[in-house]
């Protein structure tokens, strides 16, 4: 034991390699996860975004047949374009709605009935 040690310079530096090797480590994961949490929150927001509007159009859509006529129409607002198109088909309306953003484009489409008001079926495209 007492050759190991009999260099002090030595082996007191390789201790402090190793600490700070180690302590990098630990920095590196840490701030790893750190993006990795803020990438997921940005996600989670994104979504949340996505499914409030999707919840609008539908509640705009049933609420116009109820109180007036649907009718295709472009929306932009914000940095977002709505591009909806309506199909009348006797008992229910068929809107196709294409929703685009910075970061992402989709499409929906919504049965309507035509009496009610009601949604009959929603489902992505």
């Amino acid at each position: 034991m007492k050759s190991l040690l009999m260099n002090r310079r030595g082996s007191i530096l390789q201790i402090v390699l190793i600490v700070f090797m180690l302590l990098t480590l630990a920095l590196s994961i840490t701030s790893f996860y750190i993006l990795q949490s803020a990438s997921q929150l940005h996600s989670i927001s994104l979504l949340l975004k996505q499914k409030n509007l999707e919840i609008f159009l539908v509640k705009y859509y049933s609420d116009t047949v109820q109180n007036d006529i649907l009718l295709s129409d472009n929306y932009s607002f914000n940095d977002n374009e709505v591009i909806s198109t309506v199909d009348d088909l006797g008992n229910y309306y068929e809107v196709t709605t294409f929703v685009q953003t910075k970061q992402m484009q989709y499409s929906f489409l919504v049965w309507v009935e035509v009496d009610t008001g009601a949604i009959l079926k929603f489902e992505y495209v």
